[in-house]
């Protein structure tokens, strides 16, 4: 019996080392790298957002290296760089809690809803290290004015990558470099977008 309880713990602990560990890291973006263009103007219109609250308490996990994950929650940490990059586009913007809300949608004064969704994936070659060294945002947007109908459904993608070197002191570098880059993507995607077209 005895025998049998130490097989039985070796064996779960070995699962457990073979399955790795989830570290915590953020893909919160670096908010001095999101500004507006000295040469164009922001779109006369104030756009709304909206997050749900489950998708901000949404914790997602990617592979890392060594065996081991990440996990970190994209909605979360990716809105206040959203916002900003939304408002270097746009006259005003303001958060939207329901979007299903007639009464706080005219109380806003937007002219439009933008909606985000967010999808992630990391990777790493090394054996010896758990952060990640490349890191991808999807970052896809639709778009709708305030009758409902939807005028343009945006998707761009931003690419993050780290080295030893660089990730040591910052282990989310990665992923703070494929946030940068899906933000700014997005703000050329809006300026380009048909949604706005005069």
């Amino acid at each position: 019996m005895y025998q049998r309880i130490v097989f039985l713990s070796l064996s779960v602990v070995l699962a457990l080392t073979l399955g790795g560990c989830a570290h915590p890291i953020s893909m919160a973006p670096n908010l001095a790298t999101v500004q507006p263009a000295a040469d164009r103007p922001m779109l006369d219109k104030k756009a709304g957002y909206h997050i749900s609250a489950a998708s901000k308490a949404l914790e997602v996990t990617t592979p890392g290296g060594g065996g081991d994950k990440v996990r970190y929650f994209p909605y979360r940490d990716l809105e206040p760089g959203l916002y900003k990059a939304l408002g270097v586009v746009f006259r005003d913007v303001a958060k939207i809690n329901n979007p299903t809300d007639a009464a706080e949608l005219s109380a806003s004064g937007i002219q439009l809803l933008i909606t985000p969704e967010i999808t992630t994936n990391s990777s790493s070659e090394s054996a010896l290290t758990w952060p990640p060294t490349v890191f991808t945002v999807t970052l896809s947007c639709q778009i709708k004015d305030m009758q409902g109908k939807t005028l343009d459904s945006l998707r761009v993608e931003g690419r993050g990558q780290a080295e030893f070197s660089e990730f040591k002191s910052n282990f989310s570098l990665a992923a703070v470099r494929a946030s940068d880059d899906a933000l700014a993507k997005l703000i050329v995607a809006l300026r380009q977008s048909t949604a706005f077209a005069k």
